[in-house]
């Protein structure tokens, strides 16, 4: 696995990303997580200390402006209940919103939260925009299932996206469209159609990614992943938590969601501790034989034995956050939120109505900060990963 480095202000992006093989392209992508989960595990106190971080931040890692909260599938461990949810921001309204931002104060720009860009007719133009703006790296997430042909070479040929994140949350055929509800092999062939397109015209990018939420539906197949991933030819493989749904929610409907897996009880640990390990460490020799990089949700393999998500909200294990200070995301209407796992539920502000930094300075995104850190956080934030000490 490359040696990761985190980058300093100073470094130039156009460095980082001139070698595919360079690490610190590998530590870009993980510089947030890493950045969080230094703060959680280096400080000494039950909260974070951020210091001057209150101040204006005018350097973030991610700028977040999804184009579409839509999706051709509907996958069982998503709580969505339908494909259509709202409709898509307007072209206008994404220049209007995007040019409230600098692409010189954030890292990336990611185009992707809830749905899937590739059902939106106009992506070229707005990716065409995007890059007209400046803004260097650029990615998306998708299934992959919508990755025809025409896509793939647009995408190489104009050089318009620098990541693409492909979700997967199994390995066999079975499970795979149990979960997705979608064609495996199709996926496969349109991945696979990407990889040889980038090959034959020599050129590094996207840096392809599998994306895969850990389940304890799936844990099995999550080594497998690593073989589709080689299989296939991408690059790195992210593997994440669940983002749980509060137990309060949909109490009144449990049975009828029976067989959906996103609840408490579909999150890795609680798995048996073990199995999680061995199934890790499968992965970890995977990774070497590949030599194909992997980020786990947590570090099963040093750390010392998590508590059962059951068990998080009553430990004493430090809490917190550094997302705020990370990340920004934009939805439709132009409301701002603090992270992309809070996103809908909680706006600290709105692009109609003032600019990014005044809602930085404004009284309610600085009490939300402040509730990171004094132990009162946003209920969304008590259930969520990243603020319980993990990655994503």
């Amino acid at each position: 696995m490359p040696q990761v480095v985190l980058l300093k202000q100073e470094d130039q992006v156009e460095e980082i990303f001139s070698d595919p093989n360079d690490p610190r392209l590998f530590a870009h992508d993980l510089h947030l997580q890493v950045k969080i989960k230094g703060h959680l595990y280096e400080s000494q106190s039950t909260t974070i200390d951020l210091g001057n971080d209150s101040a204006w931040n005018k350097n973030w890692n991610v700028l977040q402006v999804p184009v579409t909260d839509n999706c051709n599938l509907l996958c069982k461990h998503c709580p969505r209940e339908s494909k259509y949810l709202r409709k898509d921001i307007s072209l206008e309204n994404f220049k209007k919103y995007l040019s409230r931002f600098s692409p010189e104060n954030f890292e990336s720009l990611l185009l992707s939260d809830f749905g899937e860009p590739l059902i939106r007719t106009d992506l070229m133009d707005i990716l065409r925009y995007v890059k007209s703006r400046g803004f260097k790296h650029v990615q998306i997430v998708t299934t992959g299932s919508l990755l025809t042909e025409k896509w793939c070479k647009a995408i190489v040929e104009e050089n318009l996206l620098h990541q693409i994140l492909i979700s997967i949350e199994a390995s066999s055929k079975e499970l795979y469209e149990y979960i997705r509800g979608s064609d495996f092999d199709l996926m496969k062939t349109n991945i696979k159609h990407l990889t040889d397109y980038k090959k034959s015209m020599g050129s590094p990018y996207p840096v392809l990614y599998f994306n895969a939420v850990c389940l304890k539906k799936n844990i099995d197949e999550l080594p497998g992943i690593m073989d589709l991933a080689h299989e296939l030819g991408l690059d790195y493989v992210y593997f994440v938590h669940l983002n749980a749904v509060p137990s309060d929610i949909y109490k009144d409907r449990r049975e009828e969601l029976s067989d959906k897996l996103y609840f408490k009880d579909q999150h890795l640990n609680t798995c048996d501790r073990e199995h999680i390990e061995k199934v890790f460490g499968e992965i970890d020799k995977k990774s070497k034989e590949y030599q194909i990089p992997y980020l786990p949700p947590e570090d099963y393999l040093s750390l010392p034995q998590a508590k059962p998500i059951s068990e998080e909200k009553s430990s004493e294990e430090k809490k917190g956050c550094h997302m705020p200070y990370s990340w920004a995301q934009v939805d439709p209407e132009g409301n701002v939120y603090p992270c992309c796992q809070i996103s809908r539920r909680y706006s600290v502000g709105n692009l109609n109505d003032q600019d990014f930094e005044g809602i930085w300075n404004s009284k309610k995104f600085v009490e939300f900060r402040e509730g990171l850190t004094n132990g009162k956080p946003n209920r969304w934030c008590e259930v969520c990963n990243v603020y319980n000490g993990k990655r994503f």
